[in-house]
This record gives C-alpha cells, structure tokens and sequence, in this order.
C-alpha cells in the first residue's frame, strides 16, 4: 500500500532556498530549528496510546552533512498525517482513552508545524550561524 504526502514540494523548496542562504549555517543550527518543528508537531498529534507522539524524530539526513531530517517512524504515521477527512472526529475512542483528533489532534500536523515555524527556522539557523561565527 502507498500513500503520497501532498502540499509540502512548495513549502520544502521555499525554506531549503532560505535554509541554505544562511551564510555559515551549522547542522548544529539545523538540529535546533528541526527540534522545534518536531516538539510542535507532537503537540498536534492525534493520540490515544502515544506511539505515534513517541515515534518523533530529529536526525541529520543521509547523503548530506548540513540537511535534517524531522519525521514520525510509526508505520501508519503517514496515514494519520493524511487523514483530512477525519471521518471519527469528535467521536470516542472504543478505549475509552479520549476522543479521536481531539482536542488538539488534527491532519497534516508535521506540515502545519513547518508552515507555521518557517520565519522562526530560518532565524534560529541563522543565529546559530552568527554564534559559530563569533565564536
């Protein structure tokens, strides 16, 4: 089974162009700004036992030494970020652990998150690029 992840090509290409203006930038700076994005996107995750709020990661990217890489290793991760039609929302879990997609779960959390921390990616890559300068 195959799913496709749509809506980030635009948004991935604009703040890598950014990304990598940044004159000194360190994968130090870019493990920061990836920390961020993924703690933000945690807090948008639909939960009911936690696996898929446990499953974040923050690493470097393979193949490239100043690329990062913020994702969610649950196999259904995908599905869960794709789900925009969240037909159960609202509705509860047969758990009894809560409702499904609330109060904070919702679709498209990762990429909700790197829309919405764009400016502050860039400034905390860029800072850290200052610092290691100065240093």
């Amino acid at each position: 089974m195959t799913a496709k992840v749509e809506g980030m090509d635009k948004l991935l290409l604009r703040l890598n162009a950014r990304v990598q203006a940044i004159e000194g930038r360190t994968i130090g700076g870019l493990l920061a700004a990836g920390l961020k994005v993924q703690r933000l996107s945690q807090k948008r995750v639909p939960v009911e036992y936690g696996k898929l709020r446990a499953s974040a990661y923050t690493r470097k990217a393979m193949g490239d030494p100043l690329a990062v890489e913020v994702g969610y290793s649950a196999s259904y991760a995908v599905y869960v970020h794709e789900n925009m039609e969240q037909k159960l929302k609202g509705d509860p879990r047969p758990s009894g652990l809560g409702h499904y997609c609330g109060p904070n779960g919702q679709s498209k959390f990762l990429e909700s998150a790197v829309r919405e921390l764009e400016n502050e990616i860039v400034k905390t890559v860029a800072d850290h690029a200052k610092a290691a300068k100065s240093a």
